[in-house]
């Protein structure tokens, strides 16, 4: 049955993500357009998901499978960056563009745009709230480790690429969040209305920047197949598998790790395609960038989540 409701639901993104696909290629959603669309994903629609996320009744088992949740998470990371920086290194690839880029897309995944439909989806609205630990967490690594690949940002002090961290939208949204799910503060219905709105457009507007992203890649050069297989193979294999091991080996709920599981095993995150300095001047900039974003989004979705069912089907059994 899980892995029904998954298939269904990524079929119904997949064909989201194809009329942006189209709209691109037509012209009818320009590069800016699709630029400005990502940053009103980004800054207002993903913090509302996560403040949304946190209405729902106090208790201290929640608060204690949160907590867990922000350990497994971080350890997820912590082992899945270490791995990434050991098997993506110069012996293999000598370019530091590319392994820059590859680094990125296998440490760090599309979780806010594609993981948390599937987290709805496959596991109900109760199940978002173990999103957030994740996104809080990915979003720490993503404005410090993450923007540090690239050269534009490599010389920044650590203080300062923490303190980016701390002013991003989503890691203020949790925080408001987190107070909000704590002291049990009811949101007036004029401000939760707007809230819920936003949040249920979140699914098919991010797949259409998605494709619209996808519209304006150029999959022609064929140099960059070692960066396809190995960037598709540790993104959509290992640090799925590794994170599978670690919520195993970690006392967490079901629930709970089933979320993350989906999470972290969702493709390469669209937001690369703007917010990272080596495409800041367009993706057409970064040949290696197009062709591993556009194929690892693509085997995502024709053969990488089936993973999930077999991944979830591994955290029931083992807590039961």
């Amino acid at each position: 049955m899980t892995f029904i409701v998954s298939a269904k639901q990524i079929v119904i993104m997949f064909l989201l993500m194809l009329l942006g696909f189209l709209t691109g290629r037509l012209g009818m959603i320009h590069k800016e357009t699709a630029k400005d669309l990502t940053n009103f994903l980004l800054y207002i629609i993903s913090p509302c998901l996560i403040v949304n996320a946190y209405l729902v009744g106090f208790s201290m088992k929640r608060l204690i499978e949160f907590f867990q949740a922000i350990v497994a998470v971080t350890l997820v990371y912590s082992v899945s960056i270490i791995v990434s920086h050991l098997i993506i290194n110069k012996k293999f690839f000598k370019d530091q563009e590319t392994r820059s880029v590859l680094l990125y897309g296998s440490a760090y995944s599309n979780a806010g745009f594609m993981g948390i439909p599937l987290v709805s989806a496959i596991l109900g609205e109760s199940a978002v709230f173990f999103s957030v630990p994740y996104l809080v967490v990915c979003n720490f690594f993503m404005w410090t480790h993450g923007v540090a690949l690239f050269s534009i940002e490599h010389k920044r002090s650590l203080r300062l690429r923490f303190l980016d961290a701390l002013k991003n939208p989503n890691v203020i949204a949790a925080f408001i969040g987190f107070v909000i799910f704590v002291s049990g503060i009811k949101l007036p219905e004029l401000v939760l209305t707007p809230i819920k709105s936003l949040v249920s457009v979140n699914t098919p507007l991010s797949m259409v920047v998605v494709g619209t992203n996808l519209g304006a890649i150029s999959f022609s050069s064929k140099k960059n197949l070692k960066t396809v297989v190995f960037g598709t193979f540790a993104r959509n294999i290992l640090i799925p598998l590794i994170c599978l091991f670690i919520l195993l080996s970690v006392p967490i709920s079901g629930q709970a790790a089933w979320a993350i599981l989906i999470m972290a095993s969702c493709p390469v995150p669209a937001v690369v395609v703007f917010k990272s300095p080596v495409t800041h001047g367009g993706i057409e900039k970064s040949p290696a960038f197009q062709v591993l974003y556009g194929v690892k989004v693509l085997l995502s979705f024709l053969g990488g989540f089936p993973f999930l069912a077999g991944g979830s089907l591994a955290v029931a059994l083992c807590r039961v």
